[in-house]
Parts: C-alpha cells; sequence; structure tokens
C-alpha cells in the first residue's frame, strides 16, 4: 500500500507525518518511510538544495520543467526501493511525491495551456518513462492559508532543514506563490478520485486542532 501526504509548505505536515508513521507502525505490517525531496541523496538532491537556497537565482531565472526534472530524477533513483517496500503486505508512506512537482511547477506559469502541458509532462515522466509506483491514496491538507503566512514568517527548524545551511527556502518566500500552489492542489483534487482533501479549518476559518485533522487523516486511509 502506498500513501502519500502532500501540503503547502508550513501547513503542519511533518507534525501529521510523525503521528501517521506512529500509527501506522502500530499495524504490525512493514513500514517504509520517504520524504521528498531527498536533500542526502547524491547529485539530484544536492542540486535541489541549491536550488531551493537560491544558487541558481530567483524562482524566475529556471525553467520550472528543468525544476521538475531534479525532482522527478530524485524520486526515480528511489523506485527500487519503493518498490521492495510495497511488496505483499508493507506500507510505503510519503511526504511529498508526484503532485509537488505538479503543483510546485505548474503554479509559476501564468499560461493556463503551458500549465496543463507541463502538469501532463510531469505525470507521464514520472509514472510512465520513469516507472514510478502509482499511490493507492494522495491526501492534501488543506490549511487557512492565514496560518501558511503565519507559520512561513516565523523560525521554521528541524532536520528536514539541513539542506537551506542557515539560509532560505526561495519556494517560502513569497505567500503569493503559495496561494498558486494551492489553486494548483485544489484543481488536481477535483480531477482525481485518488487525491483526497482534507480541509484542515473551522467554520471561522481558524486551523483545527491536531487531533482533528489526524482523526481525518485516518479516516480517509481506513477507506482502503
Amino acid at each position: 500500500m502506498l500513501i502519500v501526504i502532500e501540503g503547502l509548505d508550513g501547513s503542519g505536515k511533518s507534525t501529521q507525518v510523525k503521528r501517521l508513521r506512529k500509527y501506522l507502525e502500530s499495524s504490525g505490517r512493514p513500514l517504509k518511510y520517504i520524504h521528498f525531496p531527498r536533500y542526502d541523496a547524491p547529485v539530484y538532491g544536492d542540486l535541489i538544495g541549491k536550488f531551493l537556497r537560491g544558487g541558481f537565482g530567483s524562482i524566475e531565472a529556471v525553467h520550472p520543467q528543468l525544476v521538475a526534472l531534479l525532482y522527478a530524477e530524485d524520486r526515480r533513483a528511489a523506485v527500487p526501493e519503493m518498490l521492495n517496500a510495497i511488496e505483499g503486505d508493507g506500507i510505503l508512506l510519503l511526504d511529498r511525491y508526484v503532485y509537488s512537482n505538479i503543483a510546485y511547477q505548474c503554479a509559476k506559469m501564468d499560461d493556463e495551456t503551458e500549465r496543463e502541458e507541463l502538469r501532463k509532462w510531469i505525470r507521464d515522466t514520472e509514472y510512465g518513462d520513469f516507472g514510478l509506483p502509482v499511490p493507492d491514496l494522495n491526501i492534501f491538507l488543506d490549511v487557512p492559508i492565514g496560518f501558511v503566512e503565519q507559520k512561513l514568517e516565523s523560525s521554521r527548524a528541524g532536520d528536514d532543514r539541513d539542506y537551506l545551511a542557515g539560509g532560505s527556502d526561495i519556494h517560502e518566500a513569497d505567500i503569493e506563490f503559495q496561494k498558486r500552489v494551492r489553486n494548483v492542489y485544489l484543481r488536481q483534487c477535483e480531477e482525481d478520485p485518488g487525491f483526497i482533501r482534507i480541509d484542515c479549518s473551522d467554520p471561522e476559518g481558524r486551523m483545527l486542532p491536531p487531533d482533528a485533522i489526524f482523526s481525518s487523516i485516518v479516516s480517509a486511509i481506513n477507506t482502503l
């Protein structure tokens, strides 16, 4: 079984993934967890980290298709590991996957036709040419954009931030960009019945408690 958790930067996704790992481990089934991109992986991980630190310039300085290829190649190198993880009754939990590539790269394009062409190219390349396994379930944690903005303005830390080497992430620098990313995610949820949107807002538009969000995640997984 292959489960993917997606979300904007600063969405609280990492917190929910940690809880989900413990929950899935308690099932007794073999569990493998991978966070994409793999910043510690040679070549592509290094290049992705350099890009996000602004080493190749601003977001606009590198064509989105070239950036998409870096992320796709990182996942391509992990295909044997992923296929091995889902053999038998194994569970593979991924923090970001193909839809992250689609959302973050397509959000950089203003022309709708070009956006659709890139979306199709990413899907065809990753699932077709590169042979990535198709998820049984994609989950998008749709959090209030105000919560994301607050998180991105505050100091963020963690082992998954080492790639910044003390710098900042160019994808996190512009809240308007995050809004565009969210719009792409929402469209994919509408088009793919296997991509589930979990609304993390209360009726007043505030962030739900972590326990409530986690309960919704578990409910979605239990439908498999």
